[in-house]
């Protein structure tokens, strides 16, 4: 280990420690993210360097065009599209029962990964987090007044937009603008910041309890529809699933079964103004 740079990352409660061969430079946008390694981190990373072509024994139990997965007698493998070095080298990252997991690129292509360091979409961010009892939801969040609002549902829907708003109006924080972690700690479901925010680039650590969950459409008019349980399907396609794990499924639906118990969710009909921002607070606050 002593071979090895050690940087920590943490955001909503949790701490990911990645072991480096070779000093790197973090994302600036990361930077607010990075922290102490203080030895009491959720996961570790460990980042090795193939020079041969990674050959599992068992047939894959999933297989698309952009990844595949192994199973493995230390855990899970998830291959990634090839990335074209000449070597025949892959991306890949090993999942293992202890939290303790191995990161693979290409030597020929490490420079490429490590200036900056690209690699936090790769570290299959979903499934860390289910075995804390949270999950990633396509949705930009705000947090106002000690409380976070998600804006959730498909790209154009208006969610960063709305998320825009409450901070030019209401003087919110804005903790994400793609990927909320949503995260149920002692009966109360939190939302907070990640590593993982799309054109957005924005990072914070932060997470506070729950307020409500719009679901947003566009539309002529402001209104706000309350869901209940009619929320499961359509909140269901914003997150990350893995259907080749059974367990991973059992759980991710029971956490969105206690969430729609737990927090109220809206369909948010909205205009670009400050009147959806009003009628969103004035509803949660």
């Amino acid at each position: 280990m002593a071979s090895f740079h050690s940087v920590c990352i943490g955001f909503s409660g949790l701490t990911l420690r990645f072991l480096i061969p070779s000093p790197v430079a973090l994302p600036r946008e990361f930077l607010d993210l990075q922290c102490t390694d203080t030895g009491n981190v959720d996961a570790q990373y460990e980042i090795r360097l193939l020079t041969e072509p990674l050959r599992p024994e068992s047939p894959p139990v999933y297989d698309q065009a952009d990844i595949t997965i192994f199973p493995t007698e230390k855990g899970w493998l998830r291959v990634y599209s090839p990335l074209t070095a000449k070597d025949g080298c892959q991306v890949a990252c090993l999942l293992c029962p202890d939290h303790h997991n191995i990161l693979y690129y290409p030597a020929s292509r490490w420079d490429f990964y490590a200036a900056p360091l690209r690699c936090f979409h790769l570290i299959a961010g979903e499934a860390l987090l289910l075995k804390n009892n949270a999950f990633l939801l396509h949705s930009s969040v705000v947090l106002y007044e000690g409380r976070t609002v998600l804006f959730s549902g498909p790209s154009g829907a208006g969610k960063s937009t709305q998320a825009n708003l409450w901070a030019r109006h209401l003087g919110a924080r804005v903790l994400n603008g793609d990927r909320c972690v949503v995260m149920k700690r002692d009966d109360i479901f939190y939302g907070g910041g990640s590593p993982w925010s799309g054109t957005s680039g924005i990072y914070r650590r932060e997470q506070a309890p729950i307020a409500g969950i719009c679901l947003v459409q566009q539309a002529l008019e402001n209104s706000l529809v309350p869901l209940g349980r009619a929320a499961f399907a359509p909140l269901f396609t914003q997150t990350i699933v893995n259907s080749w794990d059974e367990d991973f499924m059992r759980k991710l639906t029971g956490l969105f079964a206690d969430l729609l118990v737990s927090v109220p969710v809206y369909r948010l009909n909205c205009k670009p103004n400050e009147d959806a921002v009003r009628l969103v607070r004035d509803t949660f606050y």
